[in-house]
């Protein structure tokens, strides 16, 4: 779970205890400014949105901090003001780029694959 107030990642188990936290205010590897949205791939890892840092951040299942991209931009793999986050079956990542009016497809590695949208092209 999401816990924009307190720059925040907070994880449950399925009976809804806490089990960890992990995120602090700012803007280095682990840290935002506004955690938005988060989603889970089929190993478990955690890629987290931050609207006003325009990234991503991937983390382990308890928090470990892996890796990011992204930056504020129209460029492909920059984004802006990111609204939401879905993992597919083989873990590509899909992010909704609101400000940017489309939708970016990303690797589990973060690496570019393609976009549509208004701003976009289309996925073929």
């Amino acid at each position: 779970m999401v816990d924009q107030s307190n720059f925040r990642v907070q994880k449950f188990d399925h009976n809804g205890s806490f089990v960890t936290k992990w995120g602090t205010e700012g803007e280095e590897d682990g840290q935002f400014l506004h955690p938005h949205v988060a989603a889970v791939d089929s190993e478990g890892n955690v890629y987290v949105t931050d609207r006003d840092l325009a990234n991503v951040q991937k983390f382990t299942n308890d928090g470990e901090f892996i890796m990011k991209w992204g930056s504020e931009g129209e460029e492909d793999g920059q984004l802006s003001a990111v609204e939401s986050i879905v993992v597919d079956s083989n873990d590509n990542i899909y992010v909704a780029d609101f400000g940017n009016d489309r939708i970016q497809k990303f690797s589990k590695d973060g690496q570019f694959i393609t976009k549509w949208g208004t701003s976009g092209s289309e996925v073929g």
